[in-house]
């Protein structure tokens, strides 16, 4: 998908509405970990060393297709708040598993046997 395409989405008055509220259903914690995440504007409460950097991730991902569909790029049953550190595992745990890591069944990053 194309930079500007994303840029354009995810600054929409639609994306962020509902980015907020897959947060505050969430309690603001991370749906895997759960541990607190900081979120703009609604999570300043949380002292900074006890908060992490929150993402909403797309469990469908986005593409050119289907950024404007609302049933994937809208829709909360799609979406997931995650803490930077377990979206990052999401997305490029190909990466570290493909030489001699692999990830165990808590998300940790362990030598394969």
């Amino acid at each position: 998908m194309s930079y500007g395409v994303r840029k354009e989405f995810y600054n929409s008055k639609a994306w962020k509405s509902v980015r907020k509220n897959v947060w505050l259903k969430q309690n603001l914690l991370c749906n895997r970990c759960h541990k607190p995440v900081y979120v703009d504007g609604i999570s300043e409460w949380i002292p900074k060393e006890k908060r992490r950097r929150g993402i909403v991730h797309h469990k469908k991902y986005l593409d050119n297709n289907n950024v404007y569909d609302d049933n994937v790029s809208l829709n909360e049953d799609n979406l997931e708040g995650l803490c930077k550190e377990c979206h990052e595992k999401e997305h490029h745990q190909d990466i570290a598993t493909k030489k001699e890591y692999k990830f165990d069944d808590e998300g940790n990053l362990i030598p394969r046997v």
